[in-house]
């Protein structure tokens, strides 16, 4: 990651408490949020991203993202941030990330935010997709 990207997470911040809400409160955000766990298997999906994605959040949760839902973000701009921020828990980048889909091909900022919890088994990565 660059420098530039670097400071740009840092500014980039979620003051709604994203991280307290319930999927209805997810459901009523303006953008994609998906939260995953450690090993990347997809734990919630609003209701933004999946009709962006035009995917149903039944066929989402439980199945990784990395690999099952968006292969194409198995890249090192994506996943090897992913796998350095679970190794360290610690993350907060947000870089530019295009998803290509039968439908159309989306650019999107996305964000990534390490969220540590009392035990290391019940953290999480949530992904914010704007655009």
């Amino acid at each position: 990651m660059d420098s530039e990207e670097q400071s740009n997470a840092g500014e980039f911040e979620f003051d709604i408490g994203v991280f307290n809400l319930d999927e209805r409160g997810l459901d009523a955000q303006p953008f994609g949020i998906i939260r995953l766990d450690r090993e990347g298997t997809v734990l919630s999906y609003n209701l933004y991203e999946e009709r962006q994605a035009r995917r149903k959040r039944e066929d989402v949760i439980g199945k990784n993202f990395f690999t099952d839902i968006a292969p194409c973000s198995r890249v090192k701009k994506f996943y090897g941030r992913f796998q350095a921020g679970v190794e360290q828990r610690e993350l907060k980048a947000t870089f530019g990330f295009v998803f290509h889909f039968p439908h159309k091909t989306r650019h999107v900022d996305v964000s990534l935010f390490y969220r540590a919890a009392a035990r290391q088994q019940d953290d999480a990565v949530w992904v914010f997709i704007r655009g």
